[in-house]
């Protein structure tokens, strides 16, 4: 098994519960890590070979910035569907979605979830 990851893409969104979260937004926080049962390119060098992280990249993005859901696991599990969708090769995507400034009257770091999907 073999591994690709996209470590804390910072992405301005609208999800959360309160109005406030939806018409103001905030930034999001999310690594994306992609199983792939063997990734060609480590031996051909070959961009063909590989998945094209950029593109992955770019989908997350336009997820995170074109959403408007209540919740950051709806969220993260939406966006690994589109990366799954994205690239045949991949058989396991892990989403994780960090919100550092959630409504939360307290002193943390941020709040995230972690969805794992794998293809059928």
């Amino acid at each position: 098994m073999d591994r690709i990851r996209i470590c804390d893409m910072k992405v301005f969104g609208h999800t959360g519960c309160l109005p406030e979260e939806k018409e103001n937004g905030q930034f999001f926080i999310i690594s994306c890590e992609m199983v792939i049962d063997d990734i060609k390119g480590k031996v051909t060098d070959d961009l063909e070979d590989t998945v094209d992280y950029s593109r992955i990249y770019k989908v997350i993005e336009e997820r995170v910035s074109g959403s408007y859901y209540d919740l950051i696991e709806h969220l993260a599990y939406v966006i690994a569907g589109d990366v799954l969708e994205q690239d045949g090769s991949i058989s396991e995507v892990t989403i994780t979605v960090s919100k550092p400034d959630a409504p939360i009257n307290g002193d943390f770091r941020t709040v995230e979830t972690e969805i794992t999907r794998r293809r059928n």
